[in-house]
């Protein structure tokens, strides 16, 4: 018998053909599906998907637009959508790990071609480099980062934000044309910017349309370290938005009143400036496009900046103008400035600190700002608020929503004085007053600023009258002539006295129609205290009284409550300080008081709870506490008695 072994491996004429027929009618059934798939789906701009079609599965997600699809995915990764000029330490977003977010985001780019176009353009819009995970993931990854060895079981960690940059910069410039037109701001931590100066240059290099990026200090100063990188930015990123200008820098500031270097610059910061004011204001007139100022400690800067002059162009109209540690600029030239019709309708955030605008001086700056929405002032006086002279108006804005009025004493004054409680009474008259209807939200450096918004009337002192003596014992008519209670009597007598104010007292023009002397509110207020010793904010928020005697928006009291911890006024271009990071909370706390399950409430850590007015409560957990107060010693409360809380 002839063994042929060729045939075993013979695939028969009958299978071929079934195979290839078979294939046919998968083929078929192929193009039938997608026929109908085409016939319900008639637009062009949607995809086939096989996958999801064959399995038949609906999946609306794989066919959402780009937008919609971009704008779930910034939920993913918050950070990705971050637009601010602001650096990579203040930008932070609170509670979120932006490396765990990042990845999540690049997970969801591998599920189709759609997702990955949409994700790829949120990614790289936006870069940011961290140096570490915001998570639990970290104490897992700083053990694999180290070089460890048999010898050194516990070695020399790596750089995770250094190798990140290098990672980015190799996967930007391999592709240039697509990846490295859509970086718009890219964020670094200030190690990483500090030490890695030749690599940050490579990376910028192919970066045409950024629009911000954190540089090292020493370009802002024109250090010789960082001329290259200088010249590297400047001819490969002409659309900056935002740039800082350092003492030795005044060469380079000029350069900008050419017009050809960074002519869309919005944002600019000025730190310890000597140079002409003639030559600044031609500078801040070649950037057309400019719409924030900070100037930090310039002391060439006075009023005559903001003046007009047949000669020199005009100040340019502002959005966000902070000024801090000027004092040759005063409320007069800050109204000079405001004269104007574009100056009005542009300015929305003004910001002075130690300046030489008195706070008796801001009415007239909040009356020329109609459109102001934030108003800062920080100041440390030595005078008390002026009472005599000329009465001085209230404030008054009908846009302003936040106002930050931190008046503190000056060393050199006694602590005894009571110097800022002029500026606080002030204060509290003109919100009395009803001028500021759009004000939410208010911050102080006064604890006891409170009290004064309670609109109680002022104690009635000892020596204005004595009851006459009862007639006998069981007759009270002495101690109560207009009926039962404990309460004054409603008419007449030294028992119901009418309120007399001298002729400076701020509150001598402003009551209430719920009772003789009484103030009241128009709208509710969020207030932010904060004491000398304290490290936050307390927030107290105050609701007004409504024409029926009752509280305002369905409260039936009018009093202080606590507050969620709302985040403090932010800057949109990184210069005020009345932000803290983006998206930032304001660090406030709220006031809490806790029962203890008996009945009665848990004391709070410490004798008192200053600056909010509250008293510890008798708790049936601690010893009792004397009725009346001991004297302390002359070196104030014991270190265990410290309010914890602080």
């Amino acid at each position: 018998m002839k063994f042929a072994p060729m045939k075993f491996f013979r695939r028969s004429k009958k299978s071929i053909s079934d195979s290839k027929s078979s294939k046919t009618s998968q083929q078929a059934y192929d193009d039938i599906e997608r026929d109908k798939y085409r016939q319900y789906n008639p637009r062009p701009e949607q995809h086939y998907n096989y996958a999801a079609e064959k399995s038949r599965v609906f999946a609306p997600w794989l066919e959402l637009p780009a937008p919609i699809l971009e704008r779930v995915f910034a939920f993913v990764c918050p950070h990705s959508s971050d637009e601010s000029y602001e650096t990579c330490e203040r930008s932070a977003v609170e509670d979120a790990c932006m490396l765990c977010d990042l990845r999540d985001l690049a997970h969801a780019s591998q599920v189709c071609k759609l997702w990955r176009r949409s994700a790829i353009r949120l990614m790289y819009h936006s870069i940011r480099i961290d140096s570490v995970h915001y998570c639990e993931r970290e104490i897992d990854l700083s053990e694999r980062r180290k070089r460890k060895s048999r010898f050194d079981r516990n070695g020399v960690p790596e750089d995770p934000a250094g190798a990140r940059l290098h990672l980015l910069c190799r996967t930007l410039r391999e592709d240039p044309t697509r990846l490295g037109k859509l970086v718009q701001y890219f964020k670094t931590p200030y190690m990483v910017r500090e030490s890695s100066a030749p690599l940050l240059a490579r990376t910028i290099a192919v970066l045409p349309n950024l629009k911000y990026v954190d540089l090292p200090e020493g370009l802002f100063m024109d250090d010789p370290a960082h001329h290259t990188l200088k010249l590297e930015v400047q001819a490969r990123c002409p659309g900056l938005r935002k740039m800082t200008y350092l003492a030795g820098s005044e060469r380079s500031l000029e350069t900008l009143s050419r017009g050809n270097v960074w002519p869309d610059l919005e944002v600019l910061e000025l730190g310890r400036i000597n140079m002409d004011p003639a030559v600044l204001r031609q500078v801040l007139d070649a950037l057309r496009r400019l719409r924030a100022l900070k100037a930090t400690d310039c002391r060439m800067l006075d009023d005559d900046i903001f003046r007009y002059n047949d000669v020199l162009s005009p100040f340019p109209p502002l959005e966000e103008l902070v000024l801090t540690d000027i004092p040759r600029i005063t409320g007069d030239g800050l109204v000079a400035y405001l004269s104007r019709d574009d100056t009005k309708q542009s300015l929305k955030v003004l910001s002075l600190t130690n300046t030489g605008v008195h706070p008796a001086a801001l009415h007239n700056v909040l009356a020329n700002a109609p459109r102001l929405v934030t108003m800062s002032i920080t100041e440390q006086v030595e005078s008390p608020f002026p009472s005599h002279g000329v009465p001085i108006p209230p404030l008054s804005n009908w846009a302003l929503e936040t106002l930050r009025y931190e008046i503190t004493a000056s060393p050199s004054t006694s602590s005894y004085a009571s110097t800022t409680a002029g500026y606080y009474n002030y204060l509290a008259s003109s919100l009395f007053a009803g001028g500021l209807p759009q004000l939410a939200a208010i911050y102080v450096r006064d604890q006891h600023f409170p009290d004064l918004l309670l609109g109680l009337p002022p104690p009635m002192p000892g020596y204005a009258g004595s009851p006459q003596r009862p007639s006998s014992a069981g007759s009270t008519r002495g101690f109560n002539a207009g009926g039962g209670g404990l309460s004054p009597p409603n008419s007449g007598g030294f028992g119901n006295p009418q309120p007399r104010f001298s002729s400076n007292n701020p509150f001598a023009s402003a009551f209430s129609p719920r009772g003789p002397g009484m103030l009241a509110l128009n709208q509710t207020l969020e207030i932010f205290t904060k004491g000398d010793d304290d490290l936050d904010w307390g927030s107290t928020r105050m609701d007004p009284f409504d024409a029926y005697g009752g509280g305002g928006r369905g409260r039936g009291r009018h009093g202080r409550t606590a507050s969620a911890a709302s985040g403090r006024p932010l800057s949109s271009y990184g210069l005020s300080d009345v932000g803290a990071g983006w998206q930032a909370g304001g660090g406030a706390r709220m006031s809490i008081i806790q029962g203890d399950g008996h009945g009665g409430f848990l004391s709070v850590p410490g004798e008192s709870m200053r600056g909010h007015g509250r008293k510890t409560s008798a708790s049936s957990l601690g010893p009792p506490r004397d009725e009346w107060p001991r004297p302390s010693s002359s070196h104030g409360p014991k270190k265990g008695d410290r309010d914890l809380w602080r």
